[in-house]
């Protein structure tokens, strides 16, 4: 059974109203938070993504991984702006498990059709596992898990993209 949450435009009192971010978030049995991001430039790919408070790390299925259950993917070769480093992406989770390598490229968080916002921030340089392989966790209803935890629990040389909105002075107060 799925709720589904609208984030609509809030002003900086938290009243309904213009200069906010509209985020539509899929609430599925209280337990997890799908959103769509875009991830990339001309054009920014739209990838279903899980907001993740139990880990730091953002990984993003690449478009090579086949899964029927995929809805979107990634693909490096269509953002003008994807950066591959040389930094290896694995982690086991309970569930399965993930490799692949780190990139860079921008991502835009927001944008509501449900409340006619198409306010985004946009999250230069954000560094992310691209998933090459992936072992049962893509298997729900997300594409990309984005995770929101503190930047100790990153991989080394990572900044989780509520750090990165932080440090780049994308939030009235950083809450």
């Amino acid at each position: 059974k799925h709720h589904h949450m609208n984030q609509c435009e809030l002003n900086k009192n938290g009243e309904q109203g213009s200069g906010g971010l509209g985020l539509h978030l899929d609430n599925h049995l209280d337990f997890s938070y799908v959103a769509d991001i875009y991830v990339g430039n001309n054009p920014p790919q739209k990838i279903r993504a899980l907001f993740d408070t139990g880990s730091a790390n953002t990984w993003i299925l690449n478009k090579k991984v086949k899964s029927e259950d995929m809805h979107f993917a990634y693909d490096d070769k269509m953002s003008s702006s994807a950066q591959v480093t040389a930094q290896k992406a694995y982690i086991s989770f309970g569930s399965g498990s993930l490799s692949g390598h780190f990139y860079v490229d921008d991502f835009r968080v927001g944008g509501c059709e449900f409340c006619q916002s198409t306010s985004q921030l946009l999250i230069k340089n954000q560094k992310f596992g691209n998933v090459e392989k992936e072992d049962s966790i893509f298997r729900e209803n997300f594409d990309a898990i984005v995770g929101l935890a503190y930047p100790n629990f990153a991989e080394r040389g990572i900044t989780p993209v509520f750090d990165n909105m932080i440090s780049q002075k994308l939030l009235q107060d950083n809450l």
